[in-house]
């Protein structure tokens, strides 16, 4: 055997063997219809790992179709569950992703804790709320205690996909369809609610548009209850404070986020943000 053919077998051999590398790394692109199937089978546990595979199957995640199948096979009657939530109202698309998930938290994921589990006895702390607007407060007067409430929602970012997406909205070309079947428009997205329990009623400042800059939590003289010291302020920047709520005689607190059971929603109220006239009329020619 001459050199040259050696050479060129190694070279033959070489370029075979980038090529299978090439595409053992472009793997293989299964149907859509697949990964529809396959997602029959996910349990709400592990959608955001499914999700995660690749385009095709976390399309399939963003679709009515992926929702109104995990709904229909996980859903439970339960004292207590919103009548939003039930069966004669999930029939809509718009929102649907988010009302899927406040119904697994009532029927599947508060009903499949084991008994060793102690991780729904974790909440965050009240500094986590630091940096975040209040957009309301309340409070309600109980048998025992007054329950104070704020809601507090996340600062928009400039690469923020609902930054995004509330610009799309605003704008004239947007499609009226396309906002009534967006699956996973949520207008809770990004916000928590910090709700404290006090023995007494306590006389607070209205921080409504403010920000949250600092959290103190301190112990009352007598050393029984607490005082939660929340300072707002117009910006994020600290030592800016121009409010101070104060709550004396505090038991407790919770953080609630949008999907807890507890979390106030006010589902008998739908917003849909409908074009301006101008744009509207334009859309109709």
């Amino acid at each position: 055997m001459c050199p040259s053919s050696s050479t060129n077998q190694r070279r033959r051999k070489k370029t075979n063997s980038s090529e299978d590398a090439t595409q053992e790394e472009e793997g293989i692109d299964y149907p859509l219809d697949v990964w529809f199937i396959i997602s029959e089978y996910i349990r709400p546990e592990a959608v955001g790992k499914f999700a995660q595979i690749c385009r095709s199957s976390y399309h399939v995640v963003t679709t009515g179709k992926f929702w109104f199948h995990l709904y229909k096979t996980y859903y439970r009657y339960v004292p207590g569950l919103p009548e939003r939530l039930q069966p004669q109202c999930m029939v809509r698309l718009h929102g649907l992703r988010a009302c899927v998930i406040r119904t697994l938290h009532y029927t599947y994921f508060s009903l499949n804790k084991k008994d060793d589990d102690v991780s729904y006895l974790r909440q965050d702390q009240p500094h986590s709320l630091v940096k975040r607007q209040c957009c309301l407060m309340w409070h309600k007067e109980g048998k025992l205690r007054w329950y104070f409430y704020f809601k507090l929602k996340e600062l928009p970012k400039a690469n923020n996909k609902s930054l995004k997406l509330r610009t799309k909205i605003n704008g004239k070309k947007t499609d009226f369809l396309e906002m009534l079947e967006d699956v996973a428009v949520n207008s809770e997205e990004g916000c928590k609610i910090l709700r404290v329990t006090c023995l007494k009623y306590s006389m607070l400042p209205p921080v409504i548009g403010l920000i949250l800059q600092s959290v103190s939590m301190t112990l009352m003289p007598g050393f029984k209850d607490h005082r939660l010291q929340l300072g707002f302020g117009t910006s994020d920047v600290p030592n800016t404070l121009t409010n101070q709520v104060i709550l004396n005689d505090v038991v407790s607190y919770q953080i609630l986020d949008w999907w807890h059971p507890t979390y106030p929603h006010q589902d008998s109220i739908t917003t849909i943000q409908l074009p301006e006239s101008d744009s509207w009329d334009q859309s109709l020619l």
